[in-house]
């Protein structure tokens, strides 16, 4: 899939990502568990929690890609790991906070598990996990996020990624006229 250079996202967005990019699990660093009907949502989420305002998901890659490009929208990728203790923590806590949330709602978004959906993880050279990416609707990477992130960090670099204009800019069309 094309890739940009990391000049694109600028250099906050430079910053947003070095912040969060600190820790993730290699495939190697963990002995797979045995996956479960909700992979990272375990019985430890307290009642609170389980409340939180949640992302929603299209099911699968090529869905998603196919509604990103129908609807001329971004995609955002999230790619975790059962057996990864970053990936639980990013769907425990991170992707749970309300600001992110609603940044999200920017994007049409799929959550990609590393062992269900190895060929798309593969495709994308995720290498680590857990693993964000904004793809815009050409298919051209805007953000990769990989390890373990601030709720905060997270969501200023999202948004960064995610800015109609940045966007706009990066595939040629004239932003003034939207």
């Amino acid at each position: 899939m094309p890739g940009i250079s990391s000049s694109a996202i600028g250099g906050m967005g430079i910053a947003a990502a070095m912040l969060v990019g600190a820790m993730g699990c290699d495939i190697r660093d963990e002995a797979p568990r045995p996956s479960r009907s909700q992979p990272l949502l375990g019985a430890g989420i307290a009642a609170a929690d389980r409340a939180a305002p949640l992302i929603e998901y299209v099911g699968g890659y090529d869905a998603g890609r196919q509604r990103a490009v129908a609807e001329d929208r971004p995609l955002l990728l999230v790619c975790t790991a059962g057996w990864c203790r970053f990936s639980a923590d990013l769907a425990q806590r991170t992707l749970r906070d309300p600001r992110l949330v609603a940044v999200s709602r920017r994007a049409v978004c799929v959550l990609l598990d590393a062992d269900r959906d190895a060929e798309s993880c593969r495709a994308l050279e995720v290498r680590a996990f857990p693993t964000l990416l904004v793809l815009d609707a050409h298919g051209a990477e805007r953000l990769r996020v990989t390890g373990r992130s601030s709720p905060a960090a997270l969501t200023t670099a999202l948004e960064q990624a995610l800015e109609p204009r940045r966007l706009a800019t990066a595939t040629g069309e004239d932003t003034m006229s939207r």
